[in-house]
This record gives structure tokens, C-alpha cells and sequence, in this order.
């Protein structure tokens, strides 16, 4: 079978798919003349990972070496030394650590993928160097994907966005740190030395990332962590903070700003609501309550672990996954995660109220969710592990009243990925070696964390 697809990004029109599947990114785009997809390009990253270790381990041995050399000039004589002595200071190869039975795999993901503003480069991350990925885009070649740099950052980096302008990256990274990374040029630091520094911090994991304007144009860089805080902070001056965001009850997930509404910001995570803020004021406009909304959906998969349990071994915990919205059709879309259903909500785009219009039902869980911005519809992936022959995703548009599955889209998707995939090395697996697909629950706080 083929893998589920782990997240897709869809360009402003629709046009164009970025996808994920393992440690590879393909790409499809939506021929007009043809009314199909057809393939675009592909990366692999092939990366060994062993080799970032190597030189970690190596670089930490000659920081010892050194630290030792210098201990033993200062209490020791001019004497001759044993010969045992020198030969323990001679140098050894680094060794690269290695899992010991009953350790959990390792997963070289791909991660956080993103457009540029102006869709001309494309941003992930890699798991197997820790390190942002740009590619720059060309729809003339065979390939469109043309690697421009790779630039290894001193942590795992867990969410990303751009400037206004596109010149730096702003990459946040499971420590609390927020580097900025020239994204045009192909210049790469040396993180070994120390040479990328951290142009903010929490004290938390950082799980989202956005970027808003004020009525002067200045920017303000929007970060959400682990402990229910959304932090507002001038860029490039990110010693100024701005304000903070206060009303989260558990960790942040996904932040949402929409293009007809610049003074909102949506957000979502380990909450029941989602949260709708006017961020100029730093006032929470609304909380949609949506206990009820997903209840029906929810399974053994949202059932808490069984040492934080009640008497009746029913409590459940969930987490909003993904929001996202449109370039001017004021409507946010989001889904829980585990679960088959995409909510719909309308917005009040004067004061930022919401209201559910439309629930849609998929025959599979949602992994990930893209919007085409400015072409009203949405992607969704689905975890297709128990129904082979299931549509890897699935497209849906707005058609003036609604929104409603594209039939057409699905079926030329999932032949055109079918076809193109279905002896790959990379993307063939069984399904008890796919890679998580689910990792936003775990980022809840328990007494034990």
C-alpha cells in the first residue's frame, strides 16, 4: 500500500499540491487543457542521519579531549608519561549511538511544510539533520523542486512562517526558540559555532507561529506554545513585547490570520473552543464551544491513557488539529484529529463572532488540512490504512451556497497519485510500519510532565 500522505500544502489556486509522504515530498499540479492532475516533482531526503550524530558525538569528544589536555598541563609535571597515558588520549573515531532493544523506532520525517508568500520557494523541515529546507520553484522543468539551501538548525524545529517581504524564515523549535533564516540566499551558518542565535524564547515547546501587521505596517511576530500562552511580539525588534493573549486553558496548537480580517486571530489546541481574538486589543471576542459538535466523532482513540482515567473509564480528551480560512470568504475550517469530521464555521468579520454552518463527514480520518486561499476550497489527507483502495484525499469547494466534496478532483488525484507512487520504494509500506500520523494529543501537560 501506499502511505498515508502525512501533510499537504495547496497553493493559493489550487493548482498546485505539495505533499508529504515518509522522509520524500511530491509534487502534483492540476493541468487545465487536461482537466487532471499530473506529476510535477519529487525530493527525497536522503539524508543519513548518523552522519549529524557522528559529528555531534565527534565534536563533543574533541571539546573533552581539550578540556582534559589543558587539566593535565595544570597538575602535572614535565615528566615522562606511561605509555598507557598516551595511548588514552589518542584519538577514537566517534561512534554513533545505537538504540538498545525495546527502544522506540526513529522517524525521519519531513515536516512543516510552507509556501512563500509569493509562491516562488518552498519550505520544510527535516528530522534526519534538524535543518529548514528551501527549495526554489520551476514549473518548467521536469522537476520543479530545485534544492537552494539547507540550513541545519541547533534544535528540531516544529512550526515556521515568512516576513511580509519573504526575506527570513521565522522557525520555531521544540525548546521554546525562534531562529530567523535568510531565505534567499544560499548562504548556510554554522550552527556548530554558534552562529544562529535565537532571536526570541519561551519557556514552553513552541507549536505555532504567525506573522500580523498593525495599522503602520509594522510587524508582530504571533507564537503559541505548549502552555495554553500566545505571545505577541515586534519583529525585527522581538526584545518588545507587544502583548499577550490570555484565555487558553491548554496547550495552543494552530494559529489562524485571516486575509479579510486583519485585526483577528484564530486559534485552537487542547481547549473545547476555538478561540476568535481581536489581537490589536488583545481582547477573546469568542470561544465557540464545541463539545457537542464533536462528540459524535469521537472514539477509543480519544480516550485518555489509563492511569489518568476516571471511575467509569470514559473520559475523553481531544485537540483541535489545523484551522485554517480564505482570502475573502469569511469562513474557518478546522478538524480534530483522530477524528473523520470538518467543521465549517462563518465569521462576523466586524466583530469576529462564530457560527457552525456545515459539517462534513469523511469516510476516513483527517491527517492534515490545506486551504487554496484565493480559490475558496480545501484539502484534506486521510489515513487509509485500513482501506486500501481508499482515496489517499480528498477536495472540497465552495460552490456559492456551501461546500461540497469535488468529485472529479478526488478521482483524478488519487489516480494520478496511484500511478505514480504504487511501486515506490519510498511510499509502498505495510501497515504496521507507517509512520505516526498523530502527534498533537501528546502535546498535552499531565502532573507528570
Amino acid at each position: 500500500m501506499i502511505h498515508p500522505i502525512q501533510t499537504a500544502v495547496v497553493n493559493r489556486d489550487g493548482s498546485v499540491v505539495f505533499c508529504v509522504i515518509k522522509n520524500m515530498i511530491q509534487v502534483f499540479r492540476w493541468d487545465q487543457t487536461k482537466s487532471e492532475f499530473v506529476a510535477a516533482g519529487q525530493w527525497v531526503d536522503d539524508e543519513d542521519s548518523s552522519n549529524a550524530i557522528k559529528k555531534k558525538v565527534s565534536e563533543e569528544q574533541q571539546r573533552q579531549r581539550a578540556e582534559n589536555e589543558a587539566k593535565r598541563r595544570k597538575i602535572e609535571d614535565d615528566a615522562a608519561e606511561s605509555e598507557t597515558a598516551k595511548r588514552s588520549r589518542r584519538h577514537k573515531d566517534a561512534k554513533v549511538p545505537v538504540p538498545g532493544a525495546g527502544a522506540p523506532p526513529v522517524y525521519n520525517h519531513v515536516r512543516n511544510l510552507a509556501l512563500s508568500r509569493d509562491e516562488k520557494l518552498l519550505y520544510a523541515c527535516t528530522d534526519s539533520d534538524k535543518a529548514l529546507v528551501v527549495f526554489a520553484l520551476d514549473f518548467d522543468k521536469e522537476n520543479c523542486l530545485i534544492l537552494q539551501k539547507r540550513q541545519p538548525l541547533p534544535k528540531r524545529p516544529n512550526a515556521l512562517t515568512t516576513t511580509q517581504d519573504d526575506k527570513q524564515v521565522l522557525v520555531a523549535d521544540k525548546f521554546g526558540d525562534v531562529y530567523s533564516v535568510d531565505a534567499r540566499g544560499s548562504d548556510v551558518v554554522d550552527v556548530s559555532k554558534g552562529n544562529l542565535e535565537p532571536i526570541l524564547g519561551h519557556v514552553s515547546l513552541l507549536t505555532a507561529v504567525a506573522i500580523v501587521c498593525d495599522a503602520d505596517g509594522k510587524q508582530l511576530l504571533v507564537t503559541a506554545d505548549r502552555d495554553e500562552h500566545i505571545r505577541l511580539t515586534h519583529y525585527p525588534q522581538t526584545y518588545i513585547v507587544d502583548k499577550w493573549l490570555f484565555g487558553s486553558k491548554q496547550f495552543v496548537s494552530t494559529l489562524c490570520v485571516p486575509e479579510w480580517g486583519t485585526n483577528l486571530l484564530f486559534s485552537a489546541g487542547g481547549d473545547n473552543f476555538v478561540s476568535s481574538w481581536n489581537w490589536q486589543s488583545g481582547e477573546l471576542v469568542d470561544a465557540l464551544d464545541i463539545d457537542e459538535l464533536v462528540n459524535p466523532f469521537l472514539g477509543d482513540a480519544q480516550l485518555a491513557p489509563s492511569k489518568f482515567q476516571d471511575e467509569s473509564n470514559s473520559l475523553v480528551e481531544y485537540a483541535v488539529s489545523k484551522l485554517v480560512t480564505f482570502s475573502n470568504l469569511p469562513y474557518v475550517a478546522f478538524f480534530v484529529e483522530q477524528t473523520r469530521a470538518l467543521f465549517i464555521c462563518k465569521v462576523d468579520p466586524l466583530v469576529g463572532k462564530l457560527m457552525l454552518v456545515q459539517t462534513i463527514e469523511m469516510s476516513l480520518n483527517i491527517v492534515s488540512l490545506s486551504s487554496a486561499l484565493s480559490a475558496d476550497s480545501i484539502m484534506v489527507t486521510l489515513d487509509h490504512r485500513d482501506s486500501e483502495n481508499a482515496h489517499l484525499a480528498a477536495f472540497i469547494t465552495w460552490d456559492g451556497t456551501q461546500f461540497s466534496v469535488d468529485g472529479e478532483k478526488n478521482i483524478s488525484f488519487h489516480n494520478c497519485i496511484t500511478e505514480k507512487l504504487h511501486e515506490d520504494p519510498v511510499a509502498s509500506t505495510e501497515a504496521q510500519d507507517i509512520y505516526p500520523l498523530y502527534s498533537v494529543a501528546t502535546l498535552r501537560k499531565r502532573a507528570e510532565n
